[in-house]
This record gives C-alpha cells, structure tokens and sequence, in this order.
C-alpha cells in the first residue's frame, strides 16, 4: 500500500506533539478517577453518592477535553490516544465490575471489551504501519455515552432505564464496531 496523507480527522504521528496540554489534563484525569470509582462500586449503598459524583466528573472531563481541544486549537496525536484509551479504561473497568457486583450482563462488558482490544490493535497497527492516529468517530462516541448512562443505571440500582439503555447500548454498539471495522479495512485496500 502507498502511503496516504491523513485525512478525516486523523493526526499525521510526529516528535514534536506535544503531550501536556488542557485537553490531554482532561484525560488523564478521567483515568486517574477510575480506581476510586470502582472502590466507591465496591462500598454500595455507602459509596454511592461518591461514585455518582466520579462518574459524573468523567463524564464532564470527556467533554471538556474534546471541548477545549477543539476551542484552544490544541488538538494532537496525543489528545486521539489519550480520549478514547481513558474512555475504554473506564467503561471496560467499570462494566466488569458492575457484572461481578450488580448484575450487569456478562455478554455487554465481553462484547464491550472485546471491541475495545480491538480498537486498539487495529490502532497500533495503523500507527506502525502508516503514521496516523485515526480519531473515535461519532458512533463511538454515541455508543460511550450510551454506555456511561447504561453503567450509570445498573450502578445506581435504577433498572428501570436499565433496560431501554440495554438494547440502545448493544445497538449502538454493533454499529460502531461496524463503522470501526468498516473504515479499518477499507484502508486495507
């Protein structure tokens, strides 16, 4: 294959991206809250109100960091990393506890989980291969939200949204693996 210049968004892999910025602080605070998120999962009734405010504070650093990305005009190679790997390091951690504590279906975090590896394999190899980070695109982006709220639910015990967040967050994430998947290969051939 010839190599292409980055398009769609993608981020051309260079040495002088820089790494700390607002947007990347953002990120790297949203991995930083993940163990005491699960910790405050583990305490229950005690460490809900904690655990609310975590996630919450998650989800506000995600669209912070897109935000002020976007609005500093400090976007990078880094920020396309860092986004979506804190992203999956929250949601795969927290859907997997939430099967062990609160009866999450086992197959949403194996199905989550196993397009997350994915993601970030096809990742590594367009990295190595062609120099590019190739951003989340909006299914992903949707099928995260859907999935902080569905993970929200089950850990706050409100089944009753349970359910509908259920099938619009396996539906959302069958389209996105298709859309991740579809634009993989088509740089394949």
């Amino acid at each position: 294959m010839t190599e292409s210049s980055p398009s769609s968004g993608e981020v051309e892999a260079s040495g002088s991206d820089p790494f700390w910025t607002i947007a990347n602080a953002f990120s790297l605070l949203r991995m930083v809250l993940v163990p005491p998120t699960l910790w405050a999962l583990y305490q229950g009734d005690e460490g809900k109100p904690l655990m609310v405010s975590l996630v919450l504070a998650m989800i506000l650093s995600d669209w912070l960091d897109g935000y002020l990305a976007r609005k500093l005009n400090s976007t990078s190679r880094w920020g396309h990393v860092l986004d979506p790997l804190a992203d999956k390091l929250a949601l795969d951690s927290i859907a997997i506890t939430l099967v062990l504590l609160k009866g999450l279906p086992f197959w949403v975090a194996a199905v989550l989980v196993g397009r997350d590896a994915a993601i970030v394999l096809a990742g590594i190899f367009l990295l190595a291969r062609e120099r590019v980070v190739q951003p989340s695109n909006i299914w992903g982006k949707a099928t995260s939200l859907s999935l902080s709220m569905l993970l929200l639910a089950y850990a706050t015990d409100f089944l009753i949204v349970a359910q509908p967040l259920l099938w619009a967050s396996a539906l959302l994430l069958v389209v996105s693996t298709w859309s991740y998947s579809r634009r993989f290969f088509s740089r394949q051939s």
